[in-house]
């Protein structure tokens, strides 16, 4: 059960998070510190940094719910896919949300958080467990086991190309102009990449 406190801490460190993404995305992630946040969100600092160490850690738990979202994703893909359909499948769906529901705004945000100084550790757009990272190892494994894939390339390779194409599209998104179909782009790069990764 929920008490009235836990309530309220849930309130206010969903407003942090929300008047942080309002800024980043306004004025540009390093161009916004912890006191414009919390003047903004009309608390003290000592209450930002009881639900967040750095301002960095509010894009990190904003993208640690896109991967929630690709979990469920994944559970819609039909088993019977060749795992380069399992993973075409996974992208589109990744790009339909990112283009639908999380919006360029917070997406730069993401990147520009990625290319600052502030972070100092594996940004979680790169780091190797992010979730759906982790869904794309398991379709490329299953590639491996029914000898999908050319021999002459490392398991290592085929996966930094694999997430690499990701990260190109999205940023390309990001810096053109509306006519960019996120959706389309991705679909075609990643069936290209794969028909030439194939044994």
């Amino acid at each position: 059960m929920t008490t009235d406190r836990k309530k309220k801490a849930l309130e206010t460190r969903q407003k942090l998070l929300d008047t942080a993404l309002k800024l980043f995305a306004k004025r540009g992630f390093e161009h916004v510190s912890i006191a414009q946040i919390t003047t903004t969100c009309g608390v003290s600092k000592g209450t930002f940094y009881t639900h967040f160490a750095t301002k960095y850690d509010i894009v990190l738990e904003k993208f640690q719910e896109f991967d929630a979202h690709y979990v469920e994703a994944a559970k819609k893909i039909d088993e019977n896919l060749s795992p380069p359909q399992k993973i075409i499948a996974l992208y589109d769906e990744q790009m339909i949300y990112l283009t639908t529901v999380v919006g360029k705004d917070i997406m730069r945000t993401v990147y520009t958080a990625a290319m600052t100084n502030q972070v100092e550790h594996v940004h979680y757009l790169i780091h190797p467990q992010r979730t759906i990272f982790e869904l794309i190892r398991r379709y490329l494994e299953e590639g491996v086991e029914q000898n999908i894939f050319r021999k002459d390339l490392s398991f290592e390779a085929i996966e930094k190309m694999i997430q690499r194409a990701m990260r190109a599209n999205v940023y390309d998104w990001l810096i053109h102009a509306e006519d960019f179909d996120l959706i389309k782009e991705m679909h075609v790069f990643t069936i290209t990449l794969l028909d030439g990764i194939r044994a």
